[in-house]
């Protein structure tokens, strides 16, 4: 019904409005939702949304569902036409991914929440869970890309995939390249040199450094018309909630390590 409701809207209204709950309204939202389920629970823990939300086959059905999705999501090309029906070519801007998203973390809070004592595994497992995806899904529409090229000269500003220009925090300035070829003669790695405000910054392909609280820089190409490349790309990758995430999943690798440290002592006692 989840599916089928967000399936409706979609072919009704279009894609999910994501950029339009950026910042403060995506925090506003959580806040709003966490406090709504909890009056819901504690006024009616027995009453009918409680009863669905916290089964044990609720969980089950949603979490296939969701994986399904994702697996949907790796094995199709997603190059944002979310405004064609189904939106399987853009499917995190669907308003059927969104529903099933949202009523998988609504499931998953009162779940903790009417089996909050069954100790820390399941608490951090399932708060892990529960962290990292409303920090993947409120933290979406702040989720910003852009791109710039770096020469000699500082340059303090990016552009957006829709053409939008930003600001940078600091200055960055290309001070030397290297390219690295295998013995084919094929590049094999590339390594920009870089001054980010008077810092020396070696920025390495898939090693990105943090220029601040919430920005990340990434080497993403360079200037392969001249010998000696003048210039390279840099990616500036905005993400505030990546925080939430990583707490996310230190709970559950906490849970994951407790598991596995229960299990193995009650082996011991068998043997013993």
């Amino acid at each position: 019904m989840i599916l089928l409701t967000g399936l409706l809207i979609q072919a009704l209204a279009g894609p999910f409005p994501v950029d339009a709950l950026a910042f403060p309204v995506n925090s506003a939202l959580l806040f709003a939702s966490i406090a709504g389920l909890w009056v819901l629970y504690r006024e009616k823990p027995d009453g009918a949304v409680c009863r669905w939300l916290s089964s044990g086959k609720t969980s089950i059905a949603l979490l296939a569902a969701f994986l399904g999705c994702c697996l949907l999501l790796g094995l199709t090309r997603q190059d944002g036409e979310a405004g064609r029906f189904p939106g399987l070519r853009d499917i995190c801007h669907t308003w059927w991914f969104i529903l099933l998203a949202l009523t998988l973390m609504a499931n998953l809070f009162i779940v903790i929440l009417s089996r909050r004592r069954k100790g820390a595994r399941f608490l951090l497992n399932h708060i892990g869970v529960l962290v990292a995806l409303a920090g993947c899904f409120f933290g979406a529409p702040d989720h910003q890309v852009y791109r710039t090229i770096v020469t000699k000269e500082p340059v303090r500003e990016a552009v957006g995939a829709d053409g939008a220009i930003t600001g940078l925090p600091s200055a960055l300035a290309l001070d030397g390249f290297e390219v690295e070829l295998d013995p084919k003669g094929n590049v094999r790695n590339y390594i920009s040199h870089l001054d980010v405000d008077g810092k020396k910054v070696v920025l390495k392909v898939n090693h990105p450094y943090r220029l601040s609280f919430s920005e990340d820089l990434y080497l993403t190409g360079y200037d392969r018309e001249n010998e000696r490349p003048q210039n390279c790309i840099v990616e500036i990758v905005r993400q505030p909630w990546k925080y939430l995430i990583h707490i996310g999943i230190l709970m559950m690798m906490a849970g994951s390590v407790l598991m596995f440290a229960r299990g193995a002592a009650g082996k011991r006692e068998e043997r013993q």
